[in-house]
């Protein structure tokens, strides 16, 4: 007896979801299938190192991951390596009289007259630098931009370009913390006799 059967006789017609086929008579090679309720699964063809991230009442998208500060992805066929890339703090000896503080770098101040330490207009929540004196008794200066100060203990400096933390002899050292991005700085730790205005 011969039987004629849709889904046998015409690979066309493949299995609806509904009645637990894909919908799809030729489903994309590699693909992962997305299911769509009723309607037919759709598959989602990754390439080397994407992922699925989840979307919000819709299909997940394929991506690949983003690195963040400090971290390095390298994303190979069938692999993602991620690694640390941060080589920790990073100092600078400054023999000039004037230096930009860059965020997360400390500095040793080694001019024979005081080296003035602007901080950056533009700094993260979070990011910390250091200053000491160096290899000569000249010391520093830790000038601010408008709009920024420095909290040290119970007190704050004047706000903007008029407020400013200095050394007062050799060995002083601050380590500063930007609490407020762009604008605030807190002293962590201080050694010696630390002047503000």
């Amino acid at each position: 007896m011969t039987t004629q059967n849709a889904i046998n006789a015409n690979a066309s017609h493949p299995l609806a979801t509904v009645n637990g086929g894909s919908g799809i008579s030729s489903p994309s090679a590699h693909g992962i299938l997305i299911s769509e309720g009723a309607s037919a699964y759709n598959p989602i063809v990754l390439t080397a190192g994407q992922i699925l991230v989840g979307t919000t009442a819709s299909d997940p998208a394929a991506t690949t991951l983003t690195a963040g500060s400090g971290i390095s992805i390298t994303s190979a066929s069938g692999a993602i390596t991620i690694a640390n890339t941060s080589t920790g703090e990073v100092w600078t000896d400054v023999t000039a009289t004037t230096q930009t503080v860059a965020a997360n770098n400390s500095y040793t101040a080694s001019n024979a007259g005081a080296v003035t330490f602007t901080l950056p207009t533009t700094i993260a929540y979070g990011s910390i630098t250091e200053i000491t004196t160096g290899t000569t008794a000249g010391g520093w200066v830790v000038a601010q931009n408008a709009g920024q100060s420095i909290v040290f203990g119970d007190v704050t400096t004047t706000v903007g370009t008029g407020g400013s933390i200095s050394s007062t002899s050799k060995g002083d050292t601050i380590r500063l913390l930007c609490t407020v991005a762009n604008t605030t700085f807190q002293v962590l730790a201080s050694v010696g006799n630390i002047t503000y205005v």
